[in-house]
């Protein structure tokens, strides 16, 4: 059932979207972070003890997914993500503008977030902090806010047993994801540098190929590297001539210009909104401005 074990640390591989790769703490306090693999499994684990805890790394459906398999366990998240777990509507619209929403596009995700992720909002129980130190008996984990992919996301390191969760900061060759309203191209960079410090044995990640690593460094130094290749290509393509934000888009540096769904979610919004962030980035660093509505070079 476990695809990595290390103390009272078991780990256990998802499928593809709309699962995640999930933490179970087999300790004292029965915990999960994450629970979104595999809903027999997570069954089959809650039938052995009862599960005490949910600790969500951040409010996204593939990392809640069978949060409601465990309706008696509390629930503990960070501060800044936790209003899109208390009401669906502030769900959903954490991933798009409000004026950039069509009424189709909030349909469809009413429909999957009830059908597929079968979202119960509630009340956190506890709201985590950064550098906490979390006692589950035998084993111990720090707290790490490592924001930028959402406001509240986390991170966790097990001290003892030298491994750390990144969750969606996830070392996938695909790069960093940082498309939501609250994400953030700089904090990302600063939660991945903050991770690099840290040693550890192990990493391990919540989607990809490959989610149990070594912990060398080089990884998130790579995976930091696509950031920088996406900022590049931006530049070469706007060194042709002044581009709006729409023929950025359409240009695809980040999921090639493809009209691409993943569950309820249109990639074409995720790859504009990337890109503005970029862009205001770049006009922020005195290397782009905007005119008339199209964005040019310096």
């Amino acid at each position: 059932m476990f695809d990595f074990e290390r103390g009272k640390l078991r780990f256990i591989r998802g499928g593809k979207y709309p699962q995640s790769n999930s933490v179970l703490i087999d300790d004292d306090l029965r915990t999960i972070i994450d629970p979104a693999c595999d809903e027999e499994k997570l069954v089959s684990i809650r039938r052995q003890r009862p599960i005490e805890l949910i600790i969500n790394s951040h409010g996204h459906e593939d990392h809640i997914l069978y949060n409601y398999l465990f309706p008696a366990a509390q629930l503990w998240v960070h501060e800044l993500d936790a209003a899109v777990f208390k009401d669906m509507d502030t769900f959903s619209g954490q991933f798009f503008p409000p004026d950039e929403v069509d009424e189709k596009t909030k349909a469809d995700w009413s429909q999957f977030l009830t059908e597929v992720v079968k979202l119960q909002p509630r009340e956190p129980d506890r709201l985590l902090e950064d550098g906490e130190i979390l006692d589950f008996g035998h084993t111990r984990a720090r707290v790490l806010h490592t924001p930028g992919h959402t406001a509240g996301h986390l991170s966790f390191h097990f001290m003892e047993e030298k491994v750390i969760f990144l969750a969606d900061l996830d070392l996938v060759k695909f790069g960093p994801y940082y498309g939501d309203n609250a994400s953030s191209i700089d904090d990302t960079i600063k939660s991945l540098q903050r991770l690099a410090k840290i040693e550890a044995d192990v990493y391990l990640v919540s989607h990809g190929k490959v989610p149990i690593l070594d912990g060398d460094p080089a990884h998130i130094e790579r995976y930091l590297q696509v950031i920088h290749q996406r900022e590049e290509k931006l530049l070469d393509f706007l060194a042709s001539g002044p581009k709006t934000i729409q023929e950025i888009t359409d240009h695809g540096i980040i999921y090639g210009g493809h009209k691409l769904s993943n569950g309820a979610w249109d990639l074409s919004k995720s790859e504009k909104s990337m890109m503005q962030k970029h862009v205001d980035r770049l006009e922020r660093d005195g290397r782009v401005k905007e005119e008339d509505g199209a964005y040019c070079l310096l």
